[in-house]
């Protein structure tokens, strides 16, 4: 009896250090996994959090952002300056109505990654003074000032984005 008890207890402790060592074993793989995993979220996170604005290239998408902002200082954007904001862009631009739309929404997304783009507009505008001529760059001057004034006259907010616009695009 006391070898059965023996046996016994012999199991039961190298069960009880089996499953020790397999929960150690378990807890530093996951360790490791862990820290590769921050370091590949480090890695992404490094990539994804660039704004929009920073790797702007396509001029119309530098003044989708702008024509967004513009309408936004006046609060939400309503229907009517969507509608007019996209037409602008069609006209302007010699978008189709699915690539004005897709600049409307980059427009839209990029704004609500800055909050303002009236602080970046040198950044903003950076492809614009890089690809388009004099006549493009006062075209675009003039659509944000009848983009300003669709819902009123614009505010002084509006004129102080449209004078920095001017300065960056009409002075260099």
């Amino acid at each position: 009896m006391h070898i059965i008890i023996a046996i016994l207890g012999a199991l039961a402790a190298a069960f009880w250090a089996f499953t020790h060592f397999m929960n150690a074993a378990n807890q530093g793989r996951e360790a490791v996994g862990e820290v590769r995993g921050v370091i590949r979220r480090g890695k992404w996170n490094r990539r994804v959090d660039q704004r929009l604005i920073e790797n702007l290239s396509d001029p119309r998408e530098a003044a989708a952002v702008l024509l967004y902002q513009m309408a936004a200082y006046d609060g939400a954007v309503t229907d009517r300056q969507q509608a007019r904001i996209i037409e602008e862009m069609k006209n302007v631009f010699q978008a189709d109505e699915e690539t004005a739309h897709g600049l409307y929404a980059f427009g839209r997304m990029a704004v609500g990654e800055i909050n303002d783009a009236g602080n970046n507009v040198r950044k903003i505008l950076r492809p614009v003074v890089e690809v388009c001529t004099a006549a493009e760059k006062q075209q675009l001057v003039e659509l944000l000032e009848r983009t300003a004034e669709i819902e009123g006259p614009p505010a002084d907010i509006q004129r102080r984005l449209i004078a920095e616009a001017r300065r960056v695009l009409l002075t260099e």
